[in-house]
């Protein structure tokens, strides 16, 4: 059975509500609000160079999309797992590689975009997005015991029964949307495609809205305008 998240690291599932059979909530990206509902990073907080590499708050979190979602704190906490070579950032290494051929990890989503995600729960892809019992039995099909058995941080070992709790994150990326077709993490592409699908799709909906807006509004101008000239025939 899959463990809680680890107690020695701060939780990158605070905020998400409990599983059980809640559906996993939409990824939002309006125009009214930021990408993922949460207040959007100050512009003058984020620098990009040539590369495409981006740095917020003072610390490079490589070719990330939702760079501009990101709190200081979240950014602290995720750079320091980063750094540390935590089991996140294990699991994330593992899977970015899995059923990815022809993509390296400089065009694989981006850890913090991955550590954002996955913090906030929101569906991504629901055509990839697997049931919490599909979700299981893709990580019990992996021996991921004897994987972080062989793992080694700067040489040593590291703490076995700890990394394997955290094996619940990786549950909520199936569940989410956040692992492809082809058993791997969504590249940098897939989830720019996913995004500007989204925000398409948001934008279409809003016109159609705002064409129903219209029509109901011209045709109470109508009806007004008919009463109007009924009112006058009365009068005459």
């Amino acid at each position: 059975m899959i463990g809680q998240v680890g107690r020695t690291q701060l939780s990158l599932l605070g905020s998400v509500q409990p599983k059980g059979n809640q559906p996993v909530q939409t990824l939002e990206t309006t125009n009214e609000t930021d990408a993922i509902d949460v207040e959007t990073t100050d512009s003058d907080s984020i620098v990009y160079d040539k590369y495409g590499n981006t740095e917020v708050f003072g610390i490079n979190v490589g070719n990330s999309l939702l760079a501009n979602q990101f709190s200081e704190e979240d950014v602290k906490r995720w750079n320091q797992i980063n750094q540390e070579q935590g089991p996140l950032k294990n699991i994330w290494e593992e899977i970015v590689g899995t059923g990815n051929t022809g993509y390296s990890t400089g065009y694989s989503m981006s850890f913090f975009d991955f550590c954002y995600l996955a913090e906030k729960g929101k569906m991504v892809n629901p055509q990839n997005a697997l049931s919490s019992n599909e979700a299981q039995q893709q990580i019990q099909s992996k021996n991921w015991f004897t994987f972080f058995k062989n793992t080694t941080v700067n040489g040593k070992g590291i703490d076995v029964q700890d990394a394997m709790q955290h094996l619940d994150i990786l549950q909520r990326c199936y569940e989410m949307g956040l692992i492809n077709n082809r058993g791997g993490l969504m590249s940098e592409d897939e989830l720019r495609a996913t995004i500007n699908k989204q925000k398409y799709d948001e934008q279409r909906a809003f016109l159609e809205k705002q064409y129903a807006k219209d029509l109901e509004t011209k045709e109470l101008e109508v009806n007004s305008l008919e009463k109007a000239k009924q009112a006058y025939n009365d009068s005459i």
